[in-house]
């Protein structure tokens, strides 16, 4: 694949060459979520909650350990816009063998501790049998899905977007194929129910984990890396890579935790508000793709814009992707609003289950344009390598309105999960604006990486 032409002519042009496959890649990823809960709904309203509370967690614990590829995307981005593909190979390779290391010490952890930590999480027992299973089998495989991530981080940071959506492509087709089979007993099978959608799940992070190394180490790519660079450490790589990671672990973290006692709050509301919530959280993720996938876009013109030292260039590549972003998630928003309880009917809820979904889709909606801006500009900063800016917005949002906002609305004041929603919506809109705050003040302009 040929690098970018980084040119404000062709601005609009590697805007959609970057953003398209991952907006695509984002929604295979939405739609086997939305596959998952449509085939587990039909096995009542306990296996949809078990199974979005072991997803959640799950995605917690591989979200915030595979944030450590921020750092390498940042610095691979720089390299690649100063042609200094030799540098960009070598932290590649260390990225890949911290994500081995994270893999191997974490995994038993999840797999011994897999009920505590649902009873932790406020699931009801029942709850905590059915998602034990499910979540034991996919933490067994967390290498595989830490690879995925940064693998794809790493293309991303040099340009490539189109391999990680190929590979999700077939991952994806992998996944409900094998959750079709595994759940429901078909053919030879046993019916595994909640247990399915794990090994389905599991096998997928195996194949998607091969076919992502063979491309970097074998394949035809902007980088070419070497088993001789995994096979010894290089610390001044691994500093860097960890030096700018860091905060955006912190800010990982903060945001999966805060996602996590946000769940454990509308857990307390009891089995069928969690329910609700799963519903409306898998649908509101498909308004998501169009903001992440610009701001995965921006983070790699912001980063090679920097590196050819084209600050001017970087500045446009923010505000455009911003605009494109405002743009496509006010139009979710408006079918939030019109249509929250039709999308809700897919998943086959109880009434009581869809009513409260379609209430916290319509919710959903009011915070569309402010995540819009957040995550675009967000995005932009951390392929600076600013990732303390963000960091410092999700520790204050988390602490100081999130969580508390939640809680108070839902639980004190006796709103419920509405009040939950409502709590959260207030937060986005105070993010976005402090984003754009720091934005302006262009830190991020003399960051080195």
């Amino acid at each position: 694949m040929p690098l970018l032409e980084l040119t404000e002519k062709n601005l609009n042009k590697n805007i959609l060459k970057l953003c398209i496959p991952v907006a695509i890649e984002n929604l295979l990823h939405m739609s086997v979520f939305v596959s998952d809960t449509i085939m587990v709904g039909r096995l009542g309203t306990d296996a949809i909650a078990a199974a979005g509370l072991a997803g959640s967690i799950f995605f917690f614990i591989s979200l915030v350990i595979s944030s450590l590829s921020y750092g390498a995307s940042s610095i691979v981005a720089r390299h690649i816009g100063a042609k200094e593909k030799d540098h960009a190979q070598l932290v590649s390779s260390q990225a890949i063998l911290i994500a081995l290391f994270m893999g191997m010490l974490i995994s038993p952890f999840l797999i011994i501790f897999a009920r505590t930590i649902f009873i932790l999480m406020s699931a009801e027992p029942n709850v905590a049998d059915i998602g034990k299973g499910y979540f034991q089998i996919i933490s067994g495989f967390l290498i595989f899905r830490l690879i995925i991530f940064v693998s794809s981080g790493i293309l991303r940071g040099a340009g490539d977007t189109k391999t990680p959506m190929k590979v999700t492509i077939i991952i994806n087709c992998v996944n409900i194929f094998l959750n079709w089979i595994f759940i429901f007993g078909i053919g030879p099978f046993p019916q595994l129910g909640v247990t399915g959608v794990g090994w389905a799940t599991a096998i997928s992070f195996l194949i998607g984990a091969g076919l992502l190394l063979s491309k970097l180490f074998r394949g035809k790519c902007i980088l070419h890396l070497q088993f001789c660079n995994i096979r010894r450490l290089h610390f001044t790589s691994i500093r860097r890579i960890i030096r700018i990671s860091i905060p955006a672990t912190i800010d990982a973290f903060l945001t999966q935790i805060g996602f996590l006692f946000f769940t454990k709050i509308v857990t307390m509301l009891g089995t069928v508000p969690l329910a609700a919530h799963q519903i409306a959280i898998r649908i509101e993720s498909m308004s998501f793709m169009p903001g992440f996938a610009l701001a995965v876009s921006t983070a790699t013109l912001v980063g090679q814009s920097l590196g050819t030292k084209n600050v001017p260039l970087a500045l446009k590549s923010m505000k455009r992707s911003c605009l494109f972003s405002i743009c496509f998630m006010s139009f979710f928003a408006f079918i939030f609003i019109v249509f929250p309880a039709r999308m809700a009917t897919i998943f086959h809820p109880a009434p009581d289950v869809l009513s409260l979904a379609a209430v916290c889709i319509m919710i959903a909606a009011i915070e569309q344009p402010a995540l819009a801006v957040y995550m675009v500009f967000s995005g932009g900063l951390r392929g600076a390598g600013d990732t303390l800016s963000p960091m410092l917005i999700t520790i204050i949002g988390t602490l100081c309105l999130h969580l508390p906002m939640a809680y108070l609305f839902g639980i004190k004041f006796g709103w419920g999960l509405w009040g939950v929603w409502l709590g959260a919506a207030i937060d986005w809109i105070c993010r976005a604006i402090a984003i754009f705050i720091l934005y302006k003040k262009g830190r991020w302009k003399t960051i080195i990486v």
